[in-house]
């Protein structure tokens, strides 16, 4: 009798760690499809178009910014940034100063944060976290240990798989909050969109750090 109720004991346990098992690699692949979604809403729409405020390092700022593939432009009082898919623009209106460099794709993702949506596939490793009603709150990690993130939660519309808030935070544990207060889907924008007009902005000095 001894025997066969620990053999009843083992066999509810291995059941339970099989359901257990299950259901955590539903949870994790439901946080892939989750972000498969959302990552397809920017790449199928023709662009995206989004306000945002941001505090980093205790300080708030808004911007705009306008996404199309790759591309993008950022737009806030202390900063704008253009990209085209190979070359970045950042100028810096209070020194009337301009940076072109080729970002790298950890760059790119802590000056646009729609791209970690994009690139989570190649770069990130997917959990939900518990989230409120009519959101996704999924969690981020890196995949790879030379990444400047350490994570990434990140709250969707599960309407319309839109992000609304982006938590980043660095290897140094410091935080950047991004609230997204409005985003559409756009048409299709021209180059020029996204590439920095130095007629615009008249006695740039223009630093190439190609």
């Amino acid at each position: 009798m001894a025997l066969k109720y620990m053999k009843k004991i083992v066999n509810n346990i291995s059941l339970a760690l099989l359901m257990l098992i299950f259901a955590f690699n539903s949870y994790a692949q439901n946080a892939a499809n989750i972000l498969a979604q959302a990552s397809n809403k920017f790449t199928n729409s023709k662009s995206i178009t989004a306000s945002f405020s941001i505090i980093d390092n205790g300080h708030s700022q808004n911007g705009s910014i306008t996404v199309a593939g790759n591309k993008f432009v950022v737009t806030t009082p202390q900063l704008s940034t253009w990209f085209d898919g190979k070359t970045q623009w950042s100028y810096a209106p209070n020194v009337n100063e301009v940076n072109i460099t080729n970002p790298t794709a950890d760059e790119l993702q802590q000056i646009n944060p729609f791209a970690i949506i994009s690139s989570f596939r190649n770069n990130f490793n997917a959990s939900m976290l518990n989230s409120a009603k009519g959101t996704y709150k999924i969690q981020l990690t890196p995949k790879k240990s030379k990444q400047s993130i350490k994570k990434v939660e990140l709250t969707l519309s599960s309407s319309t798989y839109y992000p609304s808030l982006i938590v980043i935070t660095a290897k140094n544990n410091t935080k950047a909050t991004i609230k997204v207060k409005s985003i559409n889907a756009g048409n299709t924008q021209s180059a020029s969109t996204f590439t920095f007009n130095a007629k615009k902005y008249p006695g740039v000095e223009v630093i190439d750090l190609r």
